[in-house]
């Protein structure tokens, strides 16, 4: 249980860049200080500066995207079994204030096509859903709760819901490529 405490606040530090990064840097820091080293002290600056560097590069936008395309190319491709032909229903996981505009446009899309039946807003703030409505979804067609905070919540809320209204039916799982491999 200990690990349910402490597992939220610390996903919080390790996505959250100015959070780790200043501690990346005390902590390289302090390691490269304390540490008996045969490098004389500006290699040891120059590799402190480097490591700060490097590490933050990973939350810039070009490594956002790189990561995203990979991450998108990891995706098997989608197979339909003979007890999944109905129209699937769109199951929508929230992910902060700047994912939702991307996927709340391709779920209503899928809508619009009549490609999905219905769509599941899981984990989000409501004005999500009403971006949906707003994207001329009609409010019959979306349902969805804003209590979910994690995968395993937005999993267990979705699953009640499709068991209650749409037992056996196909999902369609739309999200942002970071959250698809734990989503999936």
């Amino acid at each position: 249980m200990l690990w349910i405490q402490w597992r939220e606040p610390l996903l919080q530090l390790l996505l959250t860049p100015w959070l780790l990064l200043p501690l990346l840097a005390i902590g390289f820091g302090l390691v490269l200080c304390l540490l008996p080293w045969s490098l004389p002290w500006p290699w040891r600056a120059l590799l402190f500066a480097t490591v700060v560097l490097l590490s933050s590069g990973i939350y810039s936008p070009v490594a956002t995207d790189l990561m995203s395309r990979w991450l998108t190319a990891q995706q098997p491709d989608a197979v339909v079994t003979a007890s999944h032909r109905s129209i699937p229903l769109a199951v929508l996981l929230g992910r902060g204030p700047q994912i939702p505009q991307a996927t709340t446009a391709e779920a209503a899309r899928q809508l619009h096509s009549n490609a999905v039946a219905a769509v599941y807003v899981s984990g989000d703030q409501p004005s999500t859903a009403q971006r949906l409505l707003r994207l001329g979804v009609p409010p019959e067609r979306v349902a969805g709760d804003s209590c979910s905070r994690t995968t395993w919540e937005n999993d267990t809320n979705t699953s009640l819901w499709l068991q209650r209204h749409h037992p056996g039916a196909a999902v369609l799982l739309i999200t942002d490529p970071w959250q698809q491999p734990r989503a999936a």
